[in-house]
């Protein structure tokens, strides 16, 4: 039966229902910390919120790298052939990379107190570094394991491993925290010592189960683990980009008054939560392109990168229509103080303007990744977001008196001109791929 839109759309939400709910449950990680440590400590709190925000950048670019293993391969499922030590090169140059962000781990803690934090939570800091920043590298690998599954259409288990880990997770930290069963309290380390098992059973059991379902060559492959690292590669750093960035606005925001920094909080996390569905789509167009293009299916490759876009846009939309119409009906839900409420729904309103173009360009990032073009969109997201973004938005926070309103109105700009980048991006790499004559399928 030849595919239409409407069937190819509900094959992508399917496909990515359980990559939502595995992003979801990601976030729910550090808020499970957070609801643990609040009923400890505030000092505790406030230490594992900087500690986390110190160690995102290099986590978020050792995952960045991992998503070009889902890409390639469906390229290679897309061609009917064997990827057998894809898997395992995979985890070389993981593995590789980890030792670098080790050394950044091991900078971070020198520089520590270069950063001036509370003397309050600046030991706190410290020991959740020491424990749980060597984590990152076994949450890295289970994402390669993730990866691999999610290009063979196996993305339930992993995803529902991340959610039963939350359950286990926040019994780990009530128990290490407090102190309970006999065991001594450990207040934040307990929380560095629970997030670190969490990781290390996630990666073995996700690494174990994706053995059993493959056939793996352990051998190096020089030309594949190449292959990889140039694909790789721009992604971390596109990733760590935009990371960065939202780092960057929070600390600018921190330097305005309590009430515009604690409404960014509130309404970067509400912005965080919508995001997850068009990152999970991204994710799915990534390997469902990457089968079409390996197959050398111009028709595959239009029909899903199409319906990944209009499906994003159809939701985003709805989520725009949200934020403008209710916003602040939606602050509510996390605060009832007045001040509050009336300044986090005028952010909501510029979060609500830019719901539709981030949609659509962290969708493309997903489409482009299939299509293995990640040089042109990593140099894009450093242009417009540091260049174009953030001194807008700074400047209409500062000169224009609109404080935490202008940088996020900045934000809104600065992603509607990368949409529209990045589409010329993938329009141009169709007519090269057209081009190269890969017949329609």
């Amino acid at each position: 039966m030849k595919k239409t839109y409407f069937l190819t759309i509900k094959e992508i939400f399917l496909f990515s229902i359980p990559l939502i709910a595995g992003q979801i449950g990601q976030m729910l990680f550090g808020i499970g910390d957070i609801v643990v440590a609040g009923r400890y400590s505030n000092d505790v709190v406030a230490a594992l919120g900087v500690a986390n925000g110190l160690l995102a950048p290099l986590m978020m670019f050792g995952l960045g790298v991992t998503f070009a293993v889902g890409p390639l391969s469906s390229q290679f499922r897309g061609k009917k052939q064997k990827d057998n030590s894809l898997f395992a090169n995979a985890h070389y140059l993981m593995l590789a990379l980890s030792l670098l962000l080790l050394c950044g781990i091991g900078a971070l803690i020198l520089l520590l107190p270069t950063f001036n934090f509370n003397p309050n939570i600046s030991p706190l800091i410290l020991d959740y570094i020491l424990i749980a920043g060597p984590s990152i590298v076994p949450a890295i690998l289970f994402q390669v394991s993730k990866e691999y599954l999610q290009a063979w259409d196996k993305n339930v288990f992993s995803n529902v491993l991340i959610l039963v880990f939350n359950v286990i997770n926040i019994a780990m930290n009530y128990i290490l925290i407090f102190g309970e069963f006999g065991l001594p309290e450990l207040g934040i380390k307990g929380a560095a010592i629970a997030t670190t098992i969490s990781r290390v059973l996630m990666f073995a059991t996700l690494f174990f189960y994706t053995k059993s379902k493959f056939e793996i060559d352990w051998s190096f492959n020089k030309v594949l683990f190449k292959r990889i690292y140039k694909f790789g590669i721009p992604i971390g750093l596109g990733t760590l980009s935009e990371i960065l960035m939202f780092s960057a606005v929070t600390v600018l925001i921190g330097k305005m008054s309590i009430i515009a920094s604690a409404s960014h909080n509130i309404v970067l996390n509400l912005a965080s939560c919508t995001f997850m569905i068009p990152l999970a789509i991204s994710s799915a167009a990534s390997v469902k392109v990457g089968k079409e293009y390996g197959a050398g299916s111009q028709q595959g490759i239009l029909l899903y990168s199409l319906s990944s876009i209009i499906m994003v846009a159809i939701i985003m939309i709805g989520t725009c229509v949200m934020y403008l119409t209710a916003p602040d009906i939606i602050v509510r839900f996390a605060t009832d103080d007045p001040e509050l409420i009336s300044y986090s729904a005028g952010l909501l309103l510029y979060v609500g303007l830019f719901q539709i173009p981030d949609g659509i360009q962290v969708t493309l990032w997903g489409i482009l990744r299939g299509l293995e073009e990640t040089k042109y969109p990593m140099i894009l997201s450093l242009l417009f977001n540091w260049c174009v973004g953030i001194p807008i938005g700074y400047w209409l926070a500062t000169t224009k008196g609109m404080e935490a309103a202008g940088l996020w109105a900045g934000l809104a700009i600065g992603l509607t001109i990368m949409s529209v980048g990045l589409s010329c991006v993938f329009f141009f790499k169709f007519r090269v791929v057209k081009s190269n004559l890969i017949p329609i399928a």
